[in-house]
């Protein structure tokens, strides 16, 4: 009896792992906010008397504030930490690709050519794209807190309230951080799977999904439909591979011809 070929997998530990890098970097920039607006903002909210004094103390403090907080998010969010975080997951996932595809091609006596000529500009176009979102990422952050704490201060809002609204923007960057690496994660291995295959001589793939709650109805629908890799499915309006629609965890099967 034929070996079967394994499915192929997902790069979970990949995908969290460079979730957790991001997380780190915007979890001490909410830190460093909180202790900035309690030097600078709470202060003249807590002592004001006159009008005067509420006009210039507060929004200079609100501006000293703004100031220290770009200068510690160009520290925590530097360039280099920033392509570190984004090179190791592009690196982990081609890795993984890798062996995982090497494991599949063994069934049928393949093996998969050492030199990749494509690969190197693929690599460094997937870590510019990433090093690319995580700044989207601390400069909408930044952006929110500047809203929060100068419609804050107009409208009268407490202390209270807004540190707790600077806490919750931690959190939206926190989720927004494991949206890019669950979506960054499937279109990547989606991509490397792809040429791979079609390098290998493998012209058509079995959709196959994650096989849990989370899977959407018309990735269900695909899910073992066999497809060319000239003409992927359209899936809401788009034409994707498995991996490239938003936060996509499906996979692509080789099918070869014996089959």
């Amino acid at each position: 009896m034929a070996k079967k070929v394994t499915i192929t997998r997902f790069p979970d530990a990949a995908t969290v792992n460079y979730s957790r890098a991001i997380e780190k970097m915007i979890n001490s920039l909410g830190i460093e906010t909180i202790k900035l607006f309690d030097k600078h903002v709470a202060p003249q909210l807590t002592t004001r008397q006159d009008a005067d004094y509420i006009e210039d103390g507060i929004f200079d403090g609100i501006k000293k504030m703004f100031e220290a907080v770009k200068s510690k998010a160009s520290v925590i969010f530097a360039t280099i930490k920033s392509e570190r975080a984004a090179s190791s997951f592009v690196n982990n996932i081609n890795r993984f690709n890798r062996h995982n595809i090497e494991q599949q091609m063994k069934v049928k006596g393949i093996t998969l050519v050492a030199n990749e000529p494509w690969l190197k500009d693929f690599l460094h176009s997937k870590v510019n794209d990433n090093v690319g979102y995580i700044k989207t990422i601390h400069e909408d952050y930044f952006d929110c807190i500047e809203n929060i704490v100068n419609d804050g201060v107009k409208s009268g809002v407490s202390i209270k309230q807004m540190r707790e609204q600077l806490m919750e923007e931690v959190d939206i960057s926190r989720n927004k951080a494991q949206f890019i690496a669950v979506d960054q994660a499937g279109s990547i291995l989606g991509q490397m799977t792809a040429q791979r295959h079609q390098n290998i001589g493998i012209e058509k793939f079995e959709w196959y999904d994650a096989a849990d709650e989370r899977v959407r109805d018309s990735h269900k629908r695909l899910s073992g439909k066999v497809f060319s890799y000239d003409d992927p499915p359209t899936v809401n309006g788009r034409v994707v591979l498995p991996g490239e629609d938003y936060r996509c965890r499906c996979v692509a099967i080789p099918v070869f011809e014996d089959e």
